[in-house]
């Protein structure tokens, strides 16, 4: 009896060793993961590439042109945000959108699936105001290194704001409300180098209100610059957008990898201790 124990004990190691690799792991731009599959096939995922691109909604680009914001992007982000002049001489923005390279993605390899969780992204935009008839007077909001939490919906960034909101690291700016497209990578039954290539959408960005009283403070907004902005959290209006929506395109390759040596010792402890378990009970 006491021989069975241990045996399972080590059977135990070998299966509570897979359960291990199902935990959050990060892939990182320019790194490998690797993993096992219950099976015993190996693959590591790596070339990890893409980009999120941060779209206003018309309700922001409204809001954004009522308190005359500007916006300058924060490299590696790129801003595109075309712009017309009024008959007054007004320079107003007609759209805006910010594309951030993907620096990592965190979730669960089990060696069959990567189950995404997080998505982390470089660069982003800053905001400036001066004093006018929708702001008390100047401010500025740098808006950077957005992560998109799928597993609580939030989407936070390291900001910096002006009139004493200053530096704060992964604060919580939106909630999203859907999601559409693949959020997960399968790799191939046969053992080939596969590329994969995916797209998914966030829509209805919305703030919380302590995200709300940082973007009036930040950009200095009086009532009307934060009548403006309390239109853009409104879900009713605008058609549900919210302060706008989040594409990103990811892309990953997936290779056949050799199990280091130490795991093919562990797999070959666990099938020992199983047959002998099993050896001992058909006795």
């Amino acid at each position: 009896m006491k021989f069975a124990m241990k045996s399972l004990a080590i059977a135990s190691a070998f299966v509570a060793m897979g359960a291990a690799q199902a935990a959050s792991q990060t892939l990182a731009v320019g790194g490998t993961l690797t993993a096992t599959s219950s099976s015993g096939a190996a693959w590591s995922l790596h070339d990890l590439s893409g980009s999120g691109t941060l779209s206003f909604s018309s309700l922001l680009i409204s809001a954004l042109n009522t308190a005359a914001v500007g916006i300058t992007q924060v490299s590696p982000a790129t801003l595109t945000a075309p712009t017309s002049t009024t008959t007054s001489g007004a320079v107003k923005y007609i759209s805006a959108s910010a594309a951030a390279p993907i620096t990592s993605l965190t979730g669960t390899f089990d060696g069959n699936t990567l189950t995404v969780e997080q998505v982390a992204t470089a660069g982003g935009a800053t905001q400036t105001t001066i004093k006018n008839g929708a702001t008390s007077g100047p401010g500025s909001l740098v808006i950077n290194n957005l992560n998109v939490d799928l597993t609580t919906k939030t989407v936070y960034a390291d900001i910096n704001g002006a009139n004493g909101v200053g530096v704060q690291n992964h604060f919580a700016l939106w909630s999203y409300t859907t999601l559409t497209g693949p959020t997960s990578f399968a790799v191939p039954s046969t053992n080939v180098e596969t590329p994969f290539s995916v797209t998914n959408t966030l829509t209805g960005l919305f703030a919380s209100q302590a995200s709300m009283d940082m973007f009036a403070k930040s950009l200095n907004l009086n009532s009307i610059g934060l009548s403006a902005l309390k239109s853009v959290n409104d879900p009713t209006k605008g058609g549900g957008a919210g302060f706008g929506s989040i594409t990103s395109t990811i892309n990953v390759i997936a290779t056949p990898a050799i199990p280091e040596p130490s795991t093919y010792a562990l797999m070959g402890l666990g099938l020992v201790g199983m047959s002998l378990v099993a050896r001992r009970r058909a006795r």
